[in-house]
């Protein structure tokens, strides 16, 4: 298990890192030029903004070692596999994941009383940066990373174990793109443009609790159900 676990921090480690460069980016007079939007003042001051985040950190690294510990026999194998099943399995989640996420978003955290109040703490942000993919609710980064296990334990359900590499790819690029949505920036349209796109849908999204682009992963179930909002301000 401590293997699977590296493999995990590899993923989780390169998410912190291209945060924090992408962050860095745009708070530099450097990204000035390549800020989607003019930023917002944030109505959390700094400490408080620490503090959600330090604790967003916490409940992420815990839902991940206790979720993977208590699924581990059940859900993993480290059987041989060939590149294209370690391939396919972990676009099979992700897709299961993002159709999970976008009703999860769409309806519990946009049309509930309840869930709107949660999700409403990740709203107050209006032009967000890499490194506010971490403040949210703390329950609705519970909620956001236990889905990935749940994606994972329907796969088992229907296939059988998933192999470790599988997820491990699919973690890696689950959590980074959670932070490059985040980005508020635009960058060279070689090779980023398909990161600008994702960054400029999700930033639409923060604007209003009612601007659609639901989808996390991909904008494939907003295109699905017509929830895709693209024009610019």
């Amino acid at each position: 298990m401590l293997s699977f676990y590296l493999l995990l921090a590899v993923g989780a480690g390169a998410s912190g890192l291209i945060m924090t460069v992408l962050t860095m980016f745009y708070r530099s007079p450097a990204g000035d030029s390549r800020k989607l939007r003019p930023p917002r003042p944030r109505p959390a001051g700094v400490a408080r903004w620490g503090a959600n985040v330090a604790l967003n950190s916490a409940v992420s690294l815990g839902t991940v070692c206790g979720l993977t510990y208590w699924v581990y026999p059940l859900f993993y194998t480290w059987g041989a596999a060939s590149i294209g099943r370690i391939i396919l399995e972990g676009v099979a989640i992700l897709l299961i994941y993002d159709l999970l996420y976008y009703l999860l978003h769409r309806y519990a955290f946009h049309e509930w009383k309840l869930g709107r109040r949660v999700h409403a703490v990740h709203h107050v942000v209006k032009t967000p940066s890499a490194a506010d993919s971490l403040y949210l609710h703390p329950l609705e980064m519970f909620l956001g990373v236990a889905l990935l296990w749940v994606s994972t334990g329907l796969w088992v359900l229907i296939v059988g174990p998933v192999n470790v590499y599988a997820f491990a790819w699919m973690f890696f690029v689950y959590s980074i793109l959670n932070v490059v949505i985040h980005s508020g920036l635009e960058l060279p349209a070689f090779p980023f443009a398909p990161i600008n796109y994702l960054a400029e849908r999700h930033q639409r999204h923060h604007l209003s609790m009612t601007a659609g682009n639901f989808a996390s992963v991909s904008p494939i179930f907003d295109w699905l159900f017509r929830t895709e909002v693209r024009s610019r301000d």
